[in-house]
Formats: structure tokens, C-alpha cells, sequence
């Protein structure tokens, strides 16, 4: 294939880090909780204190829609609480909690994009991810002393199931397992960034607001066939000029963060941040997960 000339390529990677960067902190907590870790897909997982909206999740877990979508269901309480359901590069697909459903029972369908199958009856809603793993964070106000009971009976109310499950019926093909990169902290830093993005786009259907950025890449060999990108392959002067666009992209990030307001916005849905990639990897790099202020209960 031909390559474009060295200086789009410095400015296809300093883009594509910007925007890929926010991907990789994700993968780098997938990575720890479920491939290192050993949680299972989905399965809750739940923390021992919860922190109330604005703390860490109390609760959290990932879901692999490649095969079906995902039955996400919560009881009926009087306890306020919130579940934030994320794409693989954070941003938010929606939100269920005590301020959505006014504190009644019910199912909520995770699917993945473009997923065209038939909505069963009782389905309250349907959230439509535009990546094929996502993450589910919950949140809910500390234990007050005495209620720990109460508490546990609360928690137990909240289920996951995949689509199949939850109908009684058989369940589809698996998608196969893919072979995991190892998450290494200075893979941010160097030319190992595009590898593990290459491996991540094939867990990421093309967005029309993203298909340009897409296309500059996939010149210069990331997401083609993903999981296959290899720097070894580039031809003279192609990864020094992608080493160059990594540190033009991390610069931007420095410059962002030094000019960051605590009262910034820095996470939101896809439609909320659009394509202000730059925000996003912010966000990532600033708190990931952390919830938009009208999603706190």
C-alpha cells in the first residue's frame, strides 16, 4: 500500500492518539479487572464501601455484545442510585437509576450497533452502544451503620443476563475469544499505542462522524485488519514520523490538562462530546468514569 507523506502521517497519529487515547485507558481497566483480574463478562462486580455519586463505582461490570444484547435489570427501591452503561472509548450510552425509572423495577436491553433483532415484551428500554464491549459502572450513597441488611437485599435486586438467558432459549454462537494485548503502561508513549488502537478498532464499527479520522488511519495501516497492525512494517521514515505525531498528541494533552477548570465538562454521551476528542482524552486522563453532574442522584 501506498503511504501518505511523512508530515500526514506526524498529524494522522497526534489525531489518532488524541482520539484513541481514551480507548486505551478503558482497555487498560478491561484489562485489569476482567483479562488479569479473572471477573467474568457479565457478572457484577461489587466494592465493600460505597462511595456515594461523585466517589469510585460501587458496582461495575463489562459486557461483550458481539453474539446478543444484554438484559441489564434493577428491583424496585427507594434507594437512589445510578447505573452508567460506556462505550470502550467512555463515552456514555445512558444512564439507569433512581431518577430514570422513579425508583420501579424493570429490564433495560443493552445491544450493540447495528443489532436488528426484535425487542421482546418488558423491555422498559433499549440503550444502543456504538462499540461491541461496553462497561457498566453503578454508584449509590454509603451504607448507613444498621442497614447493611437492607443494603444487601438491595443490591441482590440487580441482575445481568445475556438476551438468550433471559427468554429461555438457546444460546447463539460465541464470538470467538480474541487474543488480549497485554496492557504495558508505556505503550501510551510509543509506537506500541497504534498496536493495541489497531486491535480495538475491531471491537469499533466506523461512525460516520469518526469515518474520515478512520480512513487517515487506515492509511497508514491501523484498523485495517485489526489486531494485525505491525510497526516492524513501515516503510523508512513512516515510525519516526508516527513517533513525532505521539508526542505532538501528548503535548496537546499537557496543554489541555494545564488549562483545565475544575468546572469543565469533560464527560458526557457521543452526542454531548461529538467529535471534541481532545475532551475526552481528558476526561480519561482526569477521571475516568466519573459521571456528568445531571447523572448523580
Amino acid at each position: 500500500m501506498a503511504f501518505p507523506p511523512v508530515e500526514e502521517i506526524r498529524r494522522t497519529a497526534a489525531e489518532g492518539w488524541i482520539w484513541g487515547y481514551a480507548l486505551l485507558q478503558n482497555y487498560h481497566v478491561l484489562y485489569d479487572q476482567v483479562i488479569e483480574g479473572g471477573a467474568p463478562f457479565g457478572a457484577f462486580q461489587f466494592e465493600k464501601a460505597p462511595a456515594g455519586p461523585e466517589g469510585p463505582p460501587s458496582a461495575w461490570a463489562w459486557l461483550d455484545l458481539r453474539a446478543e444484547p444484554w438484559v441489564l435489570t434493577v428491583p424496585q427501591t427507594e434507594r437512589a442510585y445510578v447505573l452508567a452503561v460506556h462505550d470502550l472509548d467512555t463515552s456514555y450510552v445512558g444512564f439507569v437509576g433512581s431518577r430514570t425509572t422513579a425508583g420501579q423495577a424493570g429490564h433495560h436491553l443493552i445491544a450493540a450497533p447495528g443489532w436488528q433483532g426484535r425487542v421482546p415484551d418488558g423491555i422498559a428500554e433499549v440503550l444502543r452502544a456504538d462499540t461491541t464491549l461496553v462497561g457498566v459502572t453503578g454508584r449509590t450513597a454509603p451504607v448507613e451503620a444498621g442497614t447493611e441488611a437492607a443494603f444487601a437485599a438491595f443490591r441482590g435486586g440487580f441482575g445481568l443476563r445475556a438476551l438468550s438467558d433471559h427468554l429461555g432459549r438457546g444460546a447463539p454462537t460465541a464470538a470467538p475469544e480474541p487474543t488480549w494485548p497485554v496492557w504495558r503502561e508505556e505503550c501510551l508513549d510509543t509506537i506500541e499505542f497504534f498496536a493495541v488502537l489497531d486491535f480495538l478498532l475491531g471491537f469499533c464499527p466506523v461512525l460516520p462522524m469518526e469515518a474520515v479520522l478512520r480512513e487517515r488511519l487506515a492509511a497508514v495501516g491501523v484498523g485495517v485488519k485489526p489486531g494485525e497492525f505491525e510497526p516492524g512494517d513501515l516503510p523508512a521514515g513512516a515510525e519516526l514520523a508516527i513517533e513525532h505525531g505521539i508526542a505532538d498528541g501528548r503535548e496537546r494533552l499537557a496543554q489541555a490538562r494545564a488549562a483545565h477548570r475544575p468546572d469543565s465538562v469533560l464527560v458526557g454521551t457521543r452526542l454531548e462530546l461529538g467529535t471534541d476528542h481532545l475532551t475526552r482524552a481528558l476526561g480519561a486522563a482526569i477521571g475516568l468514569h466519573t459521571l456528568p453532574g445531571y447523572a448523580w442522584f
